[in-house]
Formats: C-alpha cells, structure tokens, sequence
C-alpha cells in the first residue's frame, strides 16, 4: 500500500514538473504606474452659452505633456 502512495506521488510529481517553464513568481504583472486617470467631465450650466465649433480650428488644449505634468505634480507656482 504504502508502496502504491510513494509511486502515485513520484508519478504525480514527475507530471507537474512540465509546468514550471511558466511559475508564480514568472507571470507577466500589470504596470501599477502607467494607470492614468482621466479628468472628470463637466456639464456647463447652459449649453447655449458654448462657443459655436470652428471647422479646422486648433484643438483649446493640445499640450499633452504639460497636461501630464500638471496632473502629477499639480501646477507651477507663479
């Protein structure tokens, strides 16, 4: 009996040992520091009261770093 437990458990062991090319401690982890959050949005008090779009016009805000660096690190002090 004790015979049949001792190959069972080697048998075992010896068909678990192909999985160990990809372990625990070697699996592919999220990056905690690339999560950004978004700002929230904004509802204004009277639509009629926006700015009609101008086709072709510059974007208000398309400095991207400075937006980064300003929401990490909140804005410089004048």
């Amino acid at each position: 009996m004790k015979s049949k437990i001792f190959f069972g458990a080697v048998a075992l062991a010896a068909t678990l040992s192909g999985c160990s090319s990809s372990g625990v401690f070697d699996r592919e982890r999220p990056d905690e520091f690339a999560v950004t959050k978004a700002a929230p949005l904004v509802m204004p008090a009277d639509m009629a009261a926006l700015p009609a779009p101008q086709p072709g016009a510059a974007r208000v805000s398309t400095d991207t770093k400075k937006e980064m660096l300003n929401a990490m690190f909140g804005t410089p002090k004048q």
